[in-house]
């Protein structure tokens, strides 16, 4: 497969940096390599003005449809969720993350959106807009927990501090929608029910956290350089649409400091904050965590949203330590992990930040490392005892919003750890080996048995894929940098590219393609149905292309759940033409199914509900003969979401309700044996015992947990 440089475009007179943009294409793929020299704000600045068409139409507008999407309620006050407060609480916490950051990222932010500005003559988003754009990651999890919070915590003095926070909104915000399209407002805000009401914070908690990431020695590959590998799992499926690899030199701020190189998407204004590697042979990468413990900071210039603080990691440090003092020298607004790997040594840590609460119920930051080692695997849950959430409400590890999410992330880790050790003990881990490794799909919860997504190494919203590959030896280093290029999803079956790094020269060649060849075409067909169904579902289009910038209103959701049903069918054909049994796609489709019944009129209904009692029955049939292997969690959901939809049904119900949801309480204390002896129940486990409660009590009108596209529940 070829790899070719096709163009470098133009760079203007008025960038402020030494920037130059090259255009390479492979399996007929375009992509960017962005090569750059000077200030951090200046090469900011060039970013946008080179890639301001890119950026405008990447990556950013749906960051900012999801917002939009998250702070709209629609039309009516009846759900008791205010449009304008929701959009004045997300604007703040924006507003108050920047402004508590540093004044060097605040310039490289301000950088970013001047370059986009200057560089389209009619641009679509204003300065604030690409300023909350370029915080939305810390932001995001900042909103998550409040949500969190409100759930689980809502009588607590850390829900109450948050409550006074958005209170004050209502005394000292302007009141407008920065993100939708409409500055129609409503003229009563029922605050004290917004903020009571855990239900309508939805669209602000979901988690859906999956990156996996693992080092190897290079006296342990067979081939003599370390290895950095990672996937970048998150659901913005437009980060494909224009990849971008820096090179970028600020030696020029600081001669001590480090060049370094690294993989992320048109507009990133902190290309280092995902998956990157310096001169020195350091490598990172970025894992996100869910909390209950965040801050906005308090306007002092002393944080920094975590994405930074590891780009600071790959700019400045040359050892494991100064890594691990860098990231101490700054206070964090939320949780994250970044694993560290420094070839030279051959050892890495995990650098792991997360807060707890005073005595007065404030938020104390908190960061501790692990001891270097060598290899080491990282999934998205603590590891470190002094980071530990350990609260009266829910006794775990780590906040995992879900037991699908407590189980994933363990799976993952097993898997990772088995198959790292094994190809170290063998010396055989070279690049296309790592690659097999991050498009794997096995489910260690399931006996090591293939999955097309879940509880696998590769999920469905797997986005991209990278392999660091550093030289102990930093005299004459032969360093690469490889990434997936995303000409389809999941990210890891994409083509993977490679390029040779001159750090004297500042400069890239290209050393050749890989691509993964894990799972049989069938298998790779429904994942791609699968992934498109996920994608309209929760990131709907309007008929002319573009997002929403608002939620859909009941007949618009209609028609979107129609489109997704379209693809969810695709999945299931394309699976079980290709003799492919996989339960989560029809699972998916039965609780799209019940949920676009019950929004339907009468017309429809009972035709939909029928589809989605006939996808539970073969979903009960399978976990019954264990076909293939269905863990107790599974099964239980699968029948008490049974009983959702034969109550529904009412007289052409086939099944008894009450048999199917005895059952599944049966299985949810079978999960418990299992999954939980210490006697500290997932907080999970009572929301679903309380859901096959409500559906006995209440039949049709019980209502359900959102529908998890991400990790199945």
């Amino acid at each position: 497969m070829s790899l070719q440089h096709v163009d470098t475009r133009p760079t203007p007179d008025d960038c402020r940096a030494e920037s130059r943009l090259e255009v390479w294409e492979a399996a007929g793929k375009p992509f960017f390599l962005l090569i750059q020299k000077g200030r951090y704000a200046d090469l900011c600045y060039d970013h946008g003005r080179l890639l301001a068409a890119e950026l405008e139409r990447g990556v950013f507008p749906e960051i900012l449809a999801t917002i939009a999407h998250d702070v709209d309620a629609g039309r009516t006050l009846e759900t008791g969720l205010a449009d304008k407060i929701v959009g004045a609480f997300f604007n703040r916490l924006s507003r108050d993350v920047l402004r508590s950051s540093s004044d060097e990222f605040r310039r490289g932010v301000e950088g970013l959106a001047r370059g986009y500005l200057d560089g389209l003559d009619n641009p679509r988003f204003d300065d604030t807009a690409v300023e909350h754009a370029c915080v939305a990651i810390d932001t995001g999890n900042v909103a998550t927990g409040f949500g969190q919070l409100q759930q689980y915590r809502s009588n607590s003095r850390r829900f109450s501090r948050w409550r006074s926070y958005a209170t004050s909104l209502w005394y000292l915000s302007r009141w407008r929608r920065s993100y939708q399209d409409t500055e129609e407002l409503h003229d009563d805000v029922p605050l004290s029910e917004w903020l009571n009401g855990a239900a309508h914070m939805r669209g602000l908690r979901r988690a859906g956290m999956g990156c996996t990431g693992f080092w190897a020695a290079p006296d342990t590959t067979g081939d003599e350089l370390g290895l950095h590998a990672r996937n970048f799992d998150g659901a913005f499926f437009a980060w494909n649409d224009h990849p971008v690899l820096s090179l970028i030199d600020e030696t020029a701020s600081n001669s001590a400091w480090q060049r370094y190189v690294a993989v992320g998407t048109a507009g990133l204004v902190y290309p280092g904050g995902i998956s990157g590697m310096n001169e020195a042979g350091l490598a990172a990468s970025l894992h996100q965590m869910s909390t209950v413990n965040f801050t906005v900071g308090d306007g002092r210039g002393d944080h920094d949203i975590a994405p930074y603080v590891q780009q600071r990691i790959l700019r400045e440090a040359r050892t494991l330590d100064e890594a691990v003092d860098i990231a101490r020298e700054r206070k964090h607004f939320a949780s994250w992990t970044i694993l560290v790997s420094h070839a030279p040594s051959g050892k890495a840590l995990r650098i792991e930040f997360n807060g707890a609460e005073d005595d007065r119920g404030r938020y104390v930051p908190r960061v501790a490392a692990s001891d270097p080692a060598a290899p080491v695997i990282q999934t998205n849950h603590f590891l470190l005892s002094g980071l530990q959430e350990k609260h009266d409400f829910f006794r775990d590890a780590h906040f995992t919003k879900t037991v699908g999410k407590w189980m994933e992330t363990r799976a993952r880790f097993e898997t990772a750890d088995a198959r790292v050790s094994q190809a170290t003990a063998a010396r055989r881990f070279g690049t296309a080996e790592a690659l097999a490794l991050l498009a794997d799909h096995a489910d260690s919860a399931a006996g090591g048995e293939r999955r097309s997504f879940g509880r696998t190494i590769c999920k469905a919203y797997s986005l991209m894929s990278s392999i660091a590959r550093a030289s102990a030896d930093r005299a004459s280093p032969a360093d690469e940098i490889w990434f997936t290029i995303g000409e389809a999803l999941p990210g890891p079956h994409s083509t993977l590219v490679g390029f040779a790094i001159d750090w004297r020269q500042l400069a890239l060649s290209g050393a050749g393609t890989h691509k993964a060849d894990t799972v049989p075409p069938a298998m790779l067909a429904a994942m791609r149905a699968y992934i498109a169904a996920f994608a309209a579902y929760e990131r709907p289009r309007e008929p002319d292309g573009d997002y929403f910038r608002r939620r859909p209103t009941a007949t618009e959701m209609q028609m979107v759940r129609q489109v997704a049903l379209a693809k969810l069918d695709d999945a299931v054909t394309a699976a079980e033409d290709g003799g492919v049994i996989e339960p989560t796609f029809r699972y998916i489709r039965a609780r799209l199914c019940h949920e676009t019944a019950l929004a339907e009129p009468d017309v429809g209904r009972q035709a939909l509900l029928r589809r989605a009692a006939q996808d539970w029955a073969w979903l009960r049939d399978l976990a019954d003969r264990q076909t293939v292997t269905t863990t107790p969690w599974e099964r239980a959901l699968i029948f008490i979401l049974s009983a959702a939809t034969e109550s529904a049904l009412e007289e052409d119900s086939t099944t008894s309700p009450d048999e199917l949801l005895a059952k599944g309480s049966d299985f949810i204390e079978d999960t418990i044996r299992e999954e939980f002896k210490s006697g500290a129940l997932h907080q999970d486990i009572k929301a679903w015992r309380k859901v096959a409660a409500a559906i006995a009590s209440e039949g049709a009108d019980a209502a359900l947990p959102d529908i998890d596209f991400v990790t199945v529940e």
